[in-house]
């Protein structure tokens, strides 16, 4: 790479704080991440080259995060969220001095064997927070600086952007699409054709609009510009717009979901709209939530979702009878409800188990030829292999050709759910075009889908301790092995509640324990939260005195 001068390394001087590339990136105040937008930068475009010269995506936001913090987070070659081995790179080169900087990404290219042939090439959006635009040209300025080639694409949602890399890369053979798709524009033409075709046999039905909460941020004029391309195929009423609120403020997937509140706007049932959901900030998480007969506001989070998405194709396979069945998995954490696992098992569909986390969640997904995975939050998808593809192109060629009518059918709908589900990433404006498809094709209000199953009460709490790493887990945190008294302790609380369920976790990011808890009634559930936070206190060296009630 080119030599990076020291007066060019302290144009952005590094901020006194450590910084860590998580899940979601660098994400933190935006008055204090301008050297992290700058290196980021740089190392995309080393990242570009060790792919040997394919794109990678740089997004500016931080999502669900009040509207005075930023950040960013790198797209992968395939779309997907930067591969875990480039995390502590990222971490590394965002916190070394500004006289080593040249010296890490040194170490970057030689430990990844970067060569200077492959040309670096990097995608960049942002959303509409006001300091995004500032902070996405000196990302571009990092990039340039070291010789890479630079494509700023403006505002988009975060899966959009990881929508336009997968697709510049022809990443997801087969059945990747024409060429025209790989565009914001051909992003809306690629979900309208998937929506029409999933949905052409759906039973003629006034439905009715759905309000869309927008959470004042970037998923508004995207979504907007979805529902023009679909010319009133479905009736969208968008609210709480950029400039109409403080970015997540009482709005948005992760208020409705964390808050089980209502969003800014629909506080009451609106006569003509009996549907609602709710998105994030950078429009990668979507929850449903409606009122009932009885005027008590009800929310559909990311379990249901994950419900509604596997008995979907599962119908579908019941229907297709494949000669070699394809295998169908609902990846859960530790935090899906009792009631929906017990759902889900009853369809005898698997439930692999994986740590809390959207990465570790699509890292078990890809072991099955067809897979759901959501977070109760509302970020996830449905994964179809490209082996599962095959097959599904296979038997609707085969079915059409036998005059099978049934059976083609069910296939096309699989592929058209296959085309309409971002296949990379969790995506709330696809997320949101799918659960409407299907439930246009049952007939269904919210109402019909909230009834598939009920969830059992729930008490997330958690609490203060002297050193997290005391608490150590089996890999999908559902069981404690260390200390080594604590998990007895908690199989017997488990016990005296009926349907009760407990699990303690160390934070990834401060010194408390997660602690989670369900059962029949929310009583039990909180008092069976608050034993569980009392016996890891006396276990695990808890701060003050032990807990009397559990608190979310």
């Amino acid at each position: 790479m080119p030599l990076l001068s020291l007066e060019a390394a302290k144009k952005y001087p590094k901020p006194a704080v450590k910084l860590a590339y998580g899940t979601a990136g660098f994400r933190t105040k935006a008055d204090i991440l301008d050297s992290t937008f700058y290196r980021m930068g740089m190392l995309a475009v080393l990242r570009s080259r060790a792919k040997g010269g394919l794109a990678v995506g740089l997004m500016v936001t931080a999502s669900h995060n009040p509207e005075p913090d930023n950040g960013i987070k790198m797209v992968d070659a395939d779309g997907g969220m930067l591969h875990q081995s480039w995390e502590a790179y990222a971490t590394a080169v965002a916190n070394a001095p500004e006289e080593a900087l040249e010296s890490e990404l040194a170490k970057v290219a030689t430990a990844e064997n970067i060569g200077e042939s492959a040309q670096g090439t990097v995608l960049l959006g942002q959303d509409t927070r006001p300091h995004s635009a500032r902070l996405s040209a000196i990302a571009l300025e990092g990039a340039t600086l070291v010789g890479g080639v630079a494509d700023d694409c403006g505002v988009l949602t975060t899966p959009q952007l990881h929508h336009l890399v997968r697709l510049r890369n022809g990443a997801g053979q087969p059945l990747i699409g024409p060429a025209e798709w790989s565009s914001e524009a051909g992003y809306y033409t690629m979900l309208w054709e998937a929506f029409a075709m999933l949905t052409s046999d759906a039973p003629a039905a006034a439905r009715g609009p759905l309000w869309v909460d927008c959470a004042y941020g970037v998923g508004a004029p995207k979504i907007e510009a979805m529902a023009a391309k679909m010319a009133g195929a479905l009736e969208l009423r968008i609210a709480n717009r950029p400039g109409e609120g403080e970015l997540n403020a009482g709005s948005g997937a992760e208020h409705v979901q964390k808050g089980r509140l209502p969003p800014a706007g629909y506080e009451a049932p609106l006569p003509d709209c009996k549907r609602a959901c709710s998105v994030d900030g950078d429009a990668d998480r979507i929850v449903f939530h409606f009122y009932n007969a009885q005027k008590e506001w009800r929310l559909l989070d990311g379990d249901k979702i994950a419900a509604l998405c596997a008995s979907f194709v599962q119908e579908q396979f019941e229907v297709l009878q494949l000669s070699t069945p394809l295998s169908l998995a609902v990846v859960q954490t530790a935090y899906a409800n009792g009631a929906s696992s017990n759902y889900l098992r009853s369809l005898g569909l698997q439930l692999p188990m994986a740590k809390t986390g959207v990465k570790f969640l699509h890292h078990e997904a890809l072991h099955y030829d067809v897979a759901v995975y959501f977070e109760a939050n509302g970020h996830g998808t449905l994964l179809f292999s490209d082996k599962a593809t095959k097959a599904l192109l296979d038997a609707k060629q085969q079915a059409e050709a036998s005059k099978q009518a049934a059976k083609a059918r069910a296939a096309a709908k699989l592929l058209a759910a296959r085309q309409l589900i971002n296949q990379a990433v969790g995506d709330a404006i696809s997320d949101m075009l799918f659960v409407e498809a299907v439930l246009a094709l049952r007939g269904w209000q919210l109402e019909d889908w909230d009834a598939l199953y009920t969830d059992l009460p729930s008490r997330q709490t958690k609490l203060p301790v002297m050193d997290r790493s005391v608490i150590i887990t089996t890999p999908d945190e559902t069981k404690c092995t260390a200390p080594p008294a604590l998990q007895p302790a908690l199989d017997e609380l488990m016990a005296r509640f009926p349907q009760g369920r407990c699990f303690v976790r160390p934070s990834g990011t401060e010194d408390v324990v997660r602690v989670y808890a369900e059962a029949e009634t929310q009583a039990q559930a909180d008092e069976l939260a608050m034993l569980t936070a009392q016996a890891a206190h006396k276990l695990a060296g808890g701060k003050g005195d032990p807990p009397t009630a559990a608190v979310a």
